[in-house]
């Protein structure tokens, strides 16, 4: 069973790296292709070694992907104030200073469920491109952020309302 759990790991991760080798590659030529496959074995391989190890385990979450067109919507009003922002630097000729945002978060915990959601918080939460995600602080449980034009609401933060 373990051995049947392992290949369908390697093949999903092949397969999700073969995705993006595509996407990122945008070439349907032989050599590119061979290239991909090759890089996508690889890249499964490392994927499944880590897995092994079970050093840090996660809980599979899909109500988390539910959320993921919130961080689509957080993206065009950040696109505007990034855009003000490079405008007004061209005007007044001072650089933009950007500060680092605390706020509390609460998934400090070491338990699968709470890596998922910190994986998730910090790994799509800097998608929208005025916040970029540094991590949680494990002893005090604040989400840590910069933010390039500071907001004041805190949903800019925390787009999939994780806290």
């Amino acid at each position: 069973m373990t051995s049947v759990r392992g290949m369908s790991a390697w093949l999903l991760a092949w397969l999700g790296a073969a995705a993006l080798w595509m996407v990122l590659t945008d070439s349907v030529r032989v050599a590119e292709l061979v290239a991909g496959a090759v890089v996508a074995a690889l890249a499964a391989t490392g994927f499944e070694l880590v897995r092994r190890q079970r050093v840090a385990a996660q809980a599979v979450r899909p109500g988390l992907s539910l959320r993921v067109w919130r961080v689509l919507i957080k993206a065009f009003p950040d696109v505007w104030r990034l855009t003000r922002a490079a405008f007004a630097q061209l005007v007044q000729r001072e650089p933009a200073r950007g500060r680092v945002i605390a706020m509390p978060f609460g998934h400090a915990e070491d338990t699968p469920d709470a890596r998922a959601v910190r994986a998730v918080a910090l790994g799509l939460g800097s998608i929208a491109p005025n916040s970029i995600m540094i991590g949680v602080d494990p002893d005090s449980g604040l989400l840590l952020a910069h933010q390039l034009v500071p907001t004041r609401d805190s949903s800019d933060l925390d787009p999939l309302q994780l806290q």
